[in-house]
């Protein structure tokens, strides 16, 4: 029967995806470099960035063995949350903290503008960008730089842990991300070497981002891509983009149903646009083949809701059931988080609504709406704004 079938694969698809995830985990890290390279934090801040004072407040509580230098990026004419960096500033004495002002004559400042603000005033021997929404846990740079040692290795980066539970528009998006960071990311490292790295937080040995081109001509193009366009000079260079055990929490808050529905069309517009067409064909069909089995919850529910057999029933109830089961698994052994019991409905709510509009973004063209504006995304990564 379809049904059987269908739940034998996806059964098979998450025993195999925590497989990969328990050996990924159980890796003996590199060992650490005979002395730590100086680091500097390039910390792009957006207007109006929720989680602010959190934020920093993890980044002053970093444990990390060499010199930390922190770049601050704001917009020129955002007074209040460059008067919140000052006010962390001077609460850190200790900390190398410089505070940086990018024009924003345009009204809000790329993230792309804001990194290239900050790059001449980089002195570390690593440089390390953070996004406003990532909290770090004490350990990471510590890790990153760790993951980075092997010549071979050109970029790092991390995973994600969702933290936002506030509604239901953050808690859908937060069981999202939470239910797949793990067993999407990590499983695919087994199959092809990763070909771009999460732009949440990655790392670079300064001279190393020099010789492959940096961001240049980013800005300049006005492209949106620049986490996929690093990993391809990062290859290209013959370096490796490597996944690291490195967990780091984002705050990530939504008001309303269709700015989580916006976030979701974004995040499936620009890796179809920007990256899968570079791509080769066998890591084409590894991202594929990859991506079936979050098809398969819906199927079922499908399938179960036309034929309302016993059978269909207990495979769609099994399955979800085992989702949930890994979920919680992944989430307290690795992400170390818990998802508040009140927010479980959301949780399952996204393993069956998320890959349905992973195939509604990738059927809806090469556009987007972010920050309000409604946007085209051409191949090549440039933005063109539509009226």
């Amino acid at each position: 029967m379809i049904s059987t079938a269908l739940a034998l694969l996806y059964t098979a698809d998450r025993l195999l995806k925590l497989a990969a995830v328990v050996d990924f985990f159980a890796r003996r890290p590199p060992p650490p470099p005979p002395s730590w390279p100086s680091v500097t934090l390039i910390q792009p801040i957006t207007r109006g960035a929720h989680d602010l004072a959190n934020v920093l407040a993890c980044r002053a509580a970093l444990r990390y063995a060499g010199p930390v230098q922190h770049l601050l990026v704001c917009d020129q004419g955002d007074a209040a949350t460059q008067a919140r960096c000052t006010a962390w500033q001077i609460a850190h004495p200790a900390l190398d903290v410089t505070i940086l002002l990018v024009d924003s004559s345009g009204g809000v400042a790329t993230k792309v503008a804001k990194m290239q603000c900050a790059l001449p005033h980089a002195t570390g021997d690593v440089l390390c960008f953070v996004d406003d929404d990532v909290a770090l846990r004490p350990a990471a740079l510590t890790q990153l730089v760790t993951s980075l040692q092997p010549a071979t290795v050109g970029a790092v980066f991390g995973l994600a842990c969702y933290t936002n539970w506030r509604n239901g528009p953050s808690s859908l998006m937060s069981g999202f991300v939470n239910a797949n960071a793990l067993l999407s990311y990590i499983p695919l490292t087994y199959l092809t070497e990763p070909y771009t790295i999460t732009g949440h937080l990655f790392a670079l040995r300064r001279r190393d981002f020099a010789a492959v081109g940096g961001l240049d001509g980013l800005h300049e193009t006005a492209r949106i891509d620049d986490d996929h366009e690093l990993a391809r000079r990062v290859r290209q260079a013959g370096l490796h983009c490597v996944q690291t055990p490195v967990v780091y929490d984002v705050h990530n808050d939504f008001a309303t149903y269709l700015d989580y529905a916006n976030q979701m069309q974004r995040w499936f517009v620009i890796p179809k646009q920007t990256m899968v067409p570079q791509l080769a064909r066998r890591e084409q069909l590894v991202s594929l083949a990859g991506s079936l089995g979050a098809l398969l919850l819906p199927l079922l529910a499908l399938i179960a809701l036309v034929s309302r057999t016993r059978r269909t029933l207990v495979n769609l109830a099994g399955c979800t059931a085992l989702f949930a089961a890994a979920y919680a698994l992944c989430e307290r052994r690795w992400l170390r988080r818990s998802t508040p019991l009140r927010r479980w409905p959301w949780v399952i709510a996204a393993a069956f609504l998320a890959p349905l509009q992973a195939l509604a973004a990738l059927g809806a063209g090469d556009t987007f709406t972010w920050r309000g504006v409604r946007y085209r995304l051409h191949r090549d990564g440039r933005l063109e704004r539509k009226e």
